[in-house]
């Protein structure tokens, strides 16, 4: 018990350090875009709303609370994923922000165009193929052509 006398600060900010990285590298492996708006993308968009409300001043509270409120809502989403997981509505805690995600559909985005496009232009990875043959046989066509005739192999 002496221990715990002694060490409580260190052993209360290494706890909360802990967990603060735990939550840190969570957001950084969850995905960032899907169509159903799943995991942590809720929180980001709504700290990207009240940092953008701060102002032009951007007071260093507006800030901080910003950020305090979305670590708040990060750390939300990994508890209920865990009451989600315990009350059987879900096969693993971390199902809810650790996701494979839906592609977003851009509504800006004219698929007939590309396709349009591809049509009439060659795909880029094939034409650069095909320059580097053309290119391949250009230099052993100046190979052949520079080499005596006394020393070509037969």
């Amino acid at each position: 018990m002496s221990f715990v006398k002694h060490h409580w600060f260190g052993i209360l900010s290494g706890l909360v350090v802990f967990v603060f990285m735990c939550v840190f590298v969570l957001v950084l492996l969850s995905p960032r875009q899907d169509a159903q708006n799943r995991g942590f993308i809720p929180c980001t968009r709504e700290l990207a709303d009240r940092l953008l409300n701060c102002g032009e001043d951007r007071k260093i509270s507006c800030l901080f609370g910003a950020i305090l409120r979305n670590t708040w809502c990060d750390m939300r989403v990994i508890g209920r994923g865990l009451a989600d997981w315990t009350q059987g509505r879900q096969s693993a805690p971390w199902s809810n922000y650790l996701f494979v995600p839906e592609a977003v559909r851009d509504e800006t985005f004219d698929t007939e165009a590309a396709a349009e496009y591809l049509k009439n232009n060659p795909a880029p990875a094939a034409e650069m193929q095909k320059l580097q043959k053309l290119n391949e046989e250009l230099e052993n066509e100046i190979i052949t052509e520079e080499v005596p005739e006394d020393e070509k192999p037969q």
